[in-house]
């Protein structure tokens, strides 16, 4: 079921069908090399999202296609909001989410460099009590269809690589410009820091793949991004059954939220 899709009427059946649990696919807006579209992690991981949606009933929210992508903003096209206005624009449409009915939000990130940002709303949400329980995972895929993965990939995978441009010529093949993937070489790392030993800091990755591409997208085939798709739909449609069956995680919540208000007076 799609937010946008939904009429004002029929939205209340929407949330008891979904079992009051709404998804919501967040990507970014990042160069993915010559080759593959800016929107190249939303437009996936909201393809995954819909089809969980299928496998497993819930509301899929519009994707949230502003992400953590401040190490791409050298390169153009790229969108890059000031994390404290991400971090404000994304609570506030979490509570928007719950104030429309939903007890149970599942944020899916399609892209990694969303994971700390991710991490820190999770923790900074137990500031206050909520209404809600959030949360948060990336598509994957199951042991099976990982080892099945390793054998049609062909090569090593990395970002832009044959992964991510098999799923963009499965899901909208139009915006793939495999013509301008012209120089394998400029997939290869850098290792301009290698001097650091792997010490991390702020050029980590600018460090290694400036052009923001480190995986060669040749072997990529339409099949092959079918693949990832519902294999990734179908560990989503696992977890979306496991988090509707999760009874214990509101509970401790509810629990968490009544000591911190009076925490002196609880023991342990």
């Amino acid at each position: 079921m799609n937010w946008l899709e939904i009429t004002s009427e029929r939205f209340p059946e929407a949330v008891k069908a979904a079992d009051g649990l709404c998804l919501l696919p967040m990507g970014c807006i990042e160069r993915h090399g010559p080759h593959l579209p800016l929107g190249c992690d939303t437009l996936a991981v909201e393809a995954v999202a819909r089809r969980a949606a299928e496998m497993e009933p819930a509301v899929v929210f519009p994707p949230l296609y502003f992400g953590q992508i401040a190490e791409a903003r050298h390169c153009a096209g790229t969108v890059s909001l000031e994390h404290g206005l991400l971090l404000e624009l994304m609570r506030a449409t979490l509570a928007e989410i719950a104030r429309n009915g939903f007890e149970k939000i599942l944020i899916l990130n399609g892209h990694g460099g969303n994971n700390g940002l991710l991490s820190y709303l999770t923790l900074a949400l137990l500031q206050e009590p909520r209404d809600y329980v959030l949360y948060v995972t990336g598509p994957g895929m199951s042991d099976e269809d990982a080892r099945r993965w390793a054998e049609m990939r062909e090569i090593e995978d990395g970002h832009a690589g044959v992964g991510e441009t098999s799923v963009m010529l499965h899901v909208c093949p139009e915006a793939v410009h495999l013509e301008d993937f012209t120089d394998p070489e400029d997939a290869a790392s850098r290792g301009w820091q290698g001097h650091l030993g792997g010490i991390r800091n702020p050029m980590s990755w600018y460090a290694n793949h400036p052009t923001h591409i480190s995986g060669d997208p040749r072997p990529a085939t339409p099949e092959k991004g079918e693949f990832l798709v519902e294999a990734g739909a179908r560990k989503v449609a696992d977890a979306i059954r496991r988090i509707k069956a999760d009874e214990v995680t509101p509970g401790l919540m509810e629990e968490f939220y009544r000591r911190a208000e009076r925490p002196t007076e609880s023991s342990g």
